[in-house]
């Protein structure tokens, strides 16, 4: 099979220089990591800071609301 780039372009427009590959996909959103036990750990830490943080801020003005009347 001769390719058209040798200079002896004899295959007009079905070169494969310039044919687009079809059927060819490509995927929309990339692949996630594996799930490892140090990402679950990291997770479950990240959970309880963002659930201990809002308990913060929730549970602090209402006992100084109860605690001042």
């Amino acid at each position: 099979m001769r390719y058209c780039c040798d200079g002896l372009c004899n295959q007009g427009r079905d070169c494969p220089a310039r044919v687009a590959k079809v059927g060819q996909r490509y995927p929309k959103h990339p692949q996630a990591y594996p799930d490892s036990i140090w990402r679950r750990h990291l997770k479950a830490l990240a959970r309880f800071f963002l659930l201990g943080l809002i308990g913060w801020l929730i549970w602090v003005p209402l006992l100084y609301l109860l605690l001042r009347a």
